[in-house]
C-alpha cells in the first residue's frame, strides 16, 4: 500500500520536470532564432545596437572615411526588413557632412536622432516623407540655415531639436504656416547664430496647446516682419518664447519690428482667466539699453505691479546704470541722448517720464546762452536747463526757448545784468508735470505738478531794472541769494518788490542780503525800510552836531555884533566901554615895548 502511494506521487513530479525542460528548450530555440534575425553588418569601427524597432549607430567621432561610411550606412539601412519595422534611428558621432539618402527612405520612423555629426545642411524633400515622425533631433552639427520646405507636412512632429549648430537664417515659410506643423510643441534652437527673428514664434502658439520655443544664446538683436503677418487680438497665442542671453537692446524693438502697438502687446501678453498668454522672456540680455525707448513698459511695470516683463534683465548701457536691475531703476532716470542741435561741450538728454529735455551745460565755458536747443519731442515736454558754473557768462539775455522751460539754473556764474525781457519770459514759464501713458489712466495715478524754478544765486547781480515790478513773478520760484545787492536809495523799490515775492510765491528771499553801501553790508533786504536805504545814521549825527555847533557860533557872533552896535549906550548908562579900553591898553603896550627897545 505504501509503495503504491509513493509511485503515484513520483509520476506528477516527472511530468512537471519534463514540461519545464520542453519550455526551456523552446525558449532557447526562439532566442537563437531572434539573435539570428537581429544580426546586422555594422559599419567598420562603429558601434551598433539593434532591437526589433530601433537602431543606434555611433562611431565615436573617429577619423573615418566619410564616403565609405556613407556607403556602409546606405547598405545597412536599405534592408527591406529595416524599412518596414524601424521606428527609431540614431546616427551620431560621425564625420558625415550630409544626411545619408537611405535615411530619407525610412518612412515609418517616429524618432530620428542625428546628433553630433558634421552636417552642413539638411536635405530637401527628405523629412517630408516621414509622416509619422514625432521627434527629430539634429543637434551639435554645422547646419547654417533652415531652408523653406525642409519640414513641410510633418504634422505628427512634436519636438524639434536643432541646438548648437551654426544656423544664421531661417526661411520665411519654415515655421510661419499656421496650417502646418500643427502638433509641434517644442522647438530648440538655442546656441545658434540667429540675428533676426520673424513673428513665427507667435504663429506656432495659435493652435491652442502651449508651445515652448527656445532661442537662448543666439545673437538676436533685430525683429522683422517680412512675412507681413497681421496680428489680431481675437486669436491668442500660447507660445512661451525664451530669447534670453541674446543681444536685445529694447523690448520696443519687438513691437516696432513686428508692427504691434503697445495696446496689442499688453493684450497678447496678459493671461485671461486660466487662458495662458504669449510670453517673451529676454532675461540676461547681453546688450540691453536702459534709455527712454521702453519708457511705456517701465511705467506700466512700476505702477501696475507686473514684474514679469523685466525679470532678471539688467542694464548694460549707459555706463551710469550698468549692471543695475531694470526694475530697480527709477523711471525718471531713463533718458535718451540727443545730438541734434545740442550745444557744444554740453550733454542733452530726453527724459519722457517727467516730460523734460535736460540740457547739461555746467562748466562748459559758455559766455552767453545758446541760441538754439534740441527740439522738444512732444508738445507738452519742457526744457530743464543747467548753465551753472560758467564764469564767462555775464549777461542773461532773452531766448525764445525760455518760455518752454520749467527749470533754469544759471547759478554760480558771473551774471551782473538780467535782461528785462528774460524776466518777462520767467513769468511765462510753465509748470512741470509728470506725464504717464494712456495705459496708466485706469490705475488712477495723479501726476504731480512742479512749479518752475530759476536759480540765479551766486552771481554778481547788484540790481534789476525797476520795471521788473510790473512783471508778475509769483508763479515762479527764484533763488536770488549770494548776489552783491546794492541797497542804495535809488534801489529802495527793491524792498517792496522782494516782500511781494516773499508773500506771493515760495521764492526764498529771506537770505537776500545787502552788499553795499558798507553800512548795510550783510543786512537782510526784507528787514529793511526806505529810511535804511536812504538815511545814513553817521551822516545824520554829523549833520546834527555840525548844525548845533554852527548855531552856537552864529549866536555868539550875533551877540558880539549887537554889543558893538550898542557900545555908546552901554558907556553912557554903565560907563562900560570895553572896546576903547582895549584900544588904550594896546597903545600902552606898544609904547612900552618901543621904549624898551630903544
Amino acid at each position: 500500500m505504501t509503495f503504491c502511494c509513493v509511485k503515484m506521487a513520483i509520476i506528477p513530479l516527472v511530468l512537471r520536470t519534463a514540461i519545464a525542460l520542453l519550455i526551456l528548450l523552446s525558449c532557447n530555440v526562439i532566442k537563437i532564432k531572434f539573435a539570428t534575425t537581429l544580426a546586422i553588418d555594422c559599419p567598420q569601427m562603429c558601434y551598433c545596437y539593434r532591437t526589433p524597432t530601433s537602431l543606434m549607430v555611433s562611431c565615436g567621432m573617429r577619423d573615418l572615411n566619410e564616403s565609405m561610411l556613407a556607403q556602409e550606412l546606405d547598405l545597412l539601412l536599405s534592408a527591406e526588413e529595416l524599412k518596414e519595422n524601424l521606428t527609431t534611428l540614431s546616427v551620431g558621432d560621425t564625420p558625415l557632412t550630409q544626411v545619408p539618402m537611405s535615411v530619407c527612405q525610412l518612412s515609418n520612423l517616429r524618432n530620428l536622432y542625428l546628433d553630433n555629426n558634421r552636417f552642413c545642411r539638411l536635405p530637401d524633400n527628405c523629412f517630408t516623407n516621414m509622416r509619422a515622425l514625432a521627434w527629430l533631433s539634429v543637434s551639435r552639427n554645422n547646419i547654417t540655415e533652415l531652408q523653406d520646405g525642409v519640414f513641410d507636412g510633418l504634422n505628427s512632429l512634436k519636438s524639434l531639436n536643432l541646438v548648437r549648430n551654426m544656423i544664421a537664417s531661417i526661411g520665411l515659410r519654415v515655421f510661419s504656416n499656421p496650417n502646418d506643423l500643427v502638433n509641434l510643441t517644442n522647438i530648440w534652437l538655442s546656441h545658434n547664430r540667429l540675428r533676426s527673428l520673424e513673428p513665427w514664434p507667435y504663429i506656432r502658439g495659435l493652435h491652442g496647446s502651449p508651445v515652448q520655443i527656445h532661442l537662448v544664446s543666439n545673437r538676436i538683436y533685430e525683429f522683422t516682419n517680412n512675412i507681413e503677418w497681421q496680428f489680431s487680438c481675437c486669436r491668442r497665442s500660447h507660445a512661451n518664447v525664451n530669447i534670453s542671453e541674446n543681444n536685445i537692446q529694447h523690448l520696443s524693438d519687438v513691437l516696432d519690428g513686428w508692427n504691434i502697438t503697445v495696446t496689442q502687446w499688453l493684450r497678447m501678453t496678459n493671461p485671461v482667466d486660466d487662458d495662458p498668454a504669449f510670453k517673451l522672456d529676454f532675461q540676461h540680455s547681453r546688450d540691453y539699453h536702459c534709455d527712454c525707448v521702453d519708457i511705456n513698459f517701465y511705467v506700466y511695470s512700476k505702477y501696475s505691479g507686473d514684474n514679469r516683463i523685466f525679470r532678471d534683465v539688467k542694464c548694460i548701457h549707459p555706463q551710469s546704470l550698468a549692471n543695475r536691475p531694470v526694475d530697480q531703476v527709477p523711471v525718471t532716470d531713463f533718458g535718451c541722448e540727443l545730438s541734434d542741435r545740442c550745444p557744444p561741450s554740453c550733454r542733452c538728454v530726453y527724459r519722457p517720464a517727467n516730460c523734460t529735455v535736460h540740457i547739461y551745460c555746467s562748466t562748459a565755458n559758455l559766455s552767453s546762452l545758446p541760441d538754439d536747443l534740441p527740439p522738444l519731442p512732444r508738445s507738452h515736454d519742457k526744457y530743464k536747463l543747467d548753465f551753472s558754473n560758467n564764469r564767462l557768462l555775464q549777461r542773461l539775455d532773452h531766448r525764445p526757448y525760455l518760455a518752454n522751460t520749467s527749470v533754469l539754473d544759471v547759478s554760480n556764474c558771473a551774471i551782473d545784468i538780467v535782461d528785462l525781457n528774460a524776466l518777462r519770459e520767467f513769468a511765462m514759464m510753465p509748470s512741470g508735470i509728470y506725464d504717464y501713458p494712456t495705459s496708466m489712466q485706469k490705475h488712477n495715478v495723479t501726476p504731480p505738478v512742479v512749479m518752475p524754478v530759476v536759480f540765479l544765486h551766486g552771481n554778481k547781480i547788484e540790481s534789476l531794472a525797476p520795471d521788473v515790478t510790473a512783471v508778475n513773478l509769483t508763479t515762479v520760484q527764484l533763488t536770488l541769494n549770494d548776489n552783491p545787492w546794492n541797497c542804495s536809495c535809488d534801489n529802495k523799490w527793491m524792498i517792496s518788490w522782494f516782500k511781494s515775492l516773499s508773500s506771493g510765491a515760495p521764492t526764498k528771499v529771506g537770505d537776500v542780503l545787502c552788499a553795499s553801501p558798507s553800512r548795510l553790508k550783510g543786512r537782510s533786504i526784507l528787514q529793511s525800510d526806505e529810511v535804511d536805504f536812504c538815511v545814513d545814521p553817521l551822516k545824520r549825527m554829523l549833520k546834527i552836531v555840525l548844525s548845533s555847533t554852527l548855531s552856537a557860533v552864529v549866536g555868539f557872533l550875533l551877540l558880539g555884533f549887537v554889543v558893538y552896535l550898542l557900545r555908546v549906550g552901554l558907556y553912557k548908562r554903565w560907563k562900560f566901554h570895553p572896546f576903547d579900553r582895549d584900544e588904550c591898553v594896546m597903545k600902552t603896550w606898544i609904547t612900552t615895548y618901543s621904549s624898551a627897545a630903544v
